[in-house]
């Protein structure tokens, strides 16, 4: 068997809570797993019946080939030459990377010389080559299922691992910033919050693919917050609260998708650089450099330049009510005139001007006032279609019972394990 090449995957950045209960989860369609370490149990792989064959897996090592893969087998390089040219209409040999699995089917027995190769280009999808004269190259698909599950949430202060261990995605800590990036300030949430969740996950042999949807959410904090997927007519996703109106507001709660608040607004408070005490008329945002900044709302670009005390600054006319400002920014990627949309990337962070560090100070004006953003109401999004509201009502109720079942299963849980 070909040693296998573990290649290391760059982590993303999650929100970080904690889970206190594993996910109740409801099946919607059995789930066989794919065991090549037990051929009795797997009858087939790859679209191949594997009665009278062994399988064996590796992975592409850096600097392979096709024919550096296939040579040591026994494959003549005519045999290769002839493969390559019966792959190009369906795969490009050209495209294989170092790290995806491959695998190897040989007859039963010492035979050394493998009857097929498979390429597997993603979870799902992979690359059959038969081995045998006069060759074939074609396509298979793994089969994909859906699952839906419910899970609750406590916060204590971690959240990424603790999704993994209860075995949900830990993808669905972003999932939840963004599905309440304009009602929930992230940076307010308090141990013993908690989220509860309705989502859906596709599998394949077993293992998440791909990105969860969230179908239905609630969050218990100082009040509580739900959000409810709804699809219209067009195919469109959007998520609105219990009674139907749109949880998309005019602006964004953060500039920063992940950080944290190292100064607030404040009307007193002592300058790190300057020393001495004045006002804070903006909130800090803590993160590390060249962490994209997004404009908080639609608007057009009126000033993108650079001042002593703001370092590399962005200010950006929304409407005739409010203006929102971004300092201390690396670099700038915006031009003043230039019209951006809500989350659009303007800059990323840095650390110029009258800064002692990394961060982005969000400032935030109304009628030529600057406020502090996380105590102004922002106004909403237009409410879902009322001949839409029937529909999502009912689809609402369910997901609420089932989100009660969850909580309720987690509180218990938790109480049993005192």
């Amino acid at each position: 068997m070909m040693g296998t090449l573990v290649l290391g995957a760059a982590a993303a950045s999650y929100l970080y809570l904690a889970v206190d209960f594993g996910p109740h989860v409801e099946y919607s369609a059995q789930q066989a797993s794919l065991d090549s370490d037990s051929l009795a149990v797997t009858p087939s792989a790859y679209g191949i019946p594997l009665a009278g064959f062994r399988l064996e897996h590796a992975k592409v090592m850096p600097g392979n080939t096709l024919g550096g893969i296939l040579s040591p087998y026994g494959i003549s390089a005519g045999a290769i030459d002839s493969l390559v040219s019966i792959a190009a209409p369906v795969f490009d040999i050209n495209r294989m990377r170092a790290g995806h699995p491959i695998a190897f089917i040989f007859p039963e027995g010492n035979d050394t010389t493998p009857t097929y190769f498979v390429y597997e280009t993603d979870p799902v999808d992979h690359v059959v080559f038969d081995l045998r004269s006069p060759f074939d190259v074609h396509l298979e698909k793994r089969p994909v299922h859906t699952v839906e599950r419910s899970i609750s949430v406590a916060v204590t202060g971690a959240l990424w691992n603790d999704l993994m261990n209860a075995g949900a995605s830990p993808a669905l800590a972003a999932k939840l910033s963004d599905v309440f990036q304009w009602t929930v300030d992230f940076y307010r949430i308090q141990k013993g919050d908690r989220f509860t969740m309705v989502y859906k996950q596709n599998t394949v042999d077993g293992k998440d693919y791909g990105q969860p949807d969230l179908l239905g959410v609630r969050y218990e904090g100082d009040d509580v917050r739900e959000a409810f997927l709804h699809t219209d007519a067009s195919g469109a996703t959007s998520y609105f609260d219990a009674e139907g109106k749109s949880l998309r507001k005019a602006f964004l709660q953060a500039p920063l998708k992940y950080s944290r608040i190292s100064s607030g607004f404040s009307l007193t408070r002592f300058h790190p650089v300057q020393h001495r005490m004045k006002a804070h008329l903006g909130t800090d945002y803590a993160a590390p450099y060249g962490t994209p900044i997004m404009a908080v709302g639609d608007g057009v670009v009126e000033n993108a330049g650079r001042t002593a005390g703001n370092g590399n600054y962005v200010k950006i006319r929304h409407n005739r009510t409010y203006e929102t400002q971004y300092l201390h920014m690396r670099k700038i990627l915006v031009k003043q005139g230039q019209v951006v949309k809500q989350g659009d990337i303007i800059g990323e962070v840095g650390s110029t001007g009258l800064a002692t560090g990394p961060h982005v100070c969000y400032r935030f004006w109304k009628n030529g006032q600057q406020v502090d953003p996380r105590k102004e109401v922002m106004p909403s999004a237009e409410p879902l279609d009322k001949a839409a509201l029937p529909a999502f009502l009912e689809k609402r109720n369910d997901l609420l019972a089932r989100m009660d079942e969850a909580e309720t299963d987690a509180k218990r849980l938790t109480v049993a394990s005192f």
